[in-house]
């Protein structure tokens, strides 16, 4: 066994190359493409965040300067825009600055950023939080537990925070023994 020689084909490059140009010469061709491709809408990504970051800062201005009906539409278009920093700013604006007198209208563009999948589970957990003290006095108790139900079965940083706001809400309406069975179901 030992006398027999095992024949290994040697690696030949030059003739590896010639049999496969066409596909050596896709290949390097599809990863500069891509290259380019991924360069050019990173580009294209700094731009955009640039332009809305420039509205964002504008639209404060506009209030500033007392101009709160241009600053509110380029406010309403950023929340369109579903940015995940600038379209919950620019609802924070709009609230904060009391630029929009119908509750619909906010409510609705509560359920925008709220919908916007870009966000992280918290900052929709918070805006959750805050359209429901944005509705205040007026919800229902059923409107109440449904849209804060999810968080406080969730692992949220908010849970605490929430769960005292309910307790607060039945104790608000007089119904302490809501109150207190919903805290003895809170520290089971």
């Amino acid at each position: 066994m030992s006398d027999e020689i095992i024949k290994k084909p040697k690696l030949n490059l030059n003739e590896f190359y010639n049999n496969n140009k066409k596909k050596l010469v896709f290949i390097v061709v599809t990863v500069i493409f891509l290259i380019f491709a991924l360069i050019i809408i990173n580009e294209f990504k700094k731009k955009q965040l640039n332009e809305i970051s420039e509205k964002y800062n504008s639209a404060k201005i506009l209030i500033e300067k007392n101009n709160s009906t241009k600053a509110l539409k380029i406010l309403e278009e950023l929340i369109l825009k579903k940015n995940k920093f600038y379209s919950p700013s620019a609802l924070n604006l709009i609230i904060d600055n009391k630029l929009i007198k119908d509750r619909k209208k906010v409510l609705f563009y509560f359920d925008k950023i709220i919908s916007n999948n870009k966000l992280d589970t918290e900052t929709k957990n918070l805006f959750i939080f805050k359209k429901v003290v944005f509705i205040g006095d007026n919800i229902e108790e059923n409107e109440l537990l449904s849209n804060l139900k999810p968080i406080l079965k969730s692992n949220s940083l908010w849970k605490g925070t929430i769960s005292d706001y309910i307790k607060k809400y039945y104790l608000s309406k007089g119904e302490f023994k809501k109150a207190t069975e919903f805290e003895n179901i809170i520290k089971e």
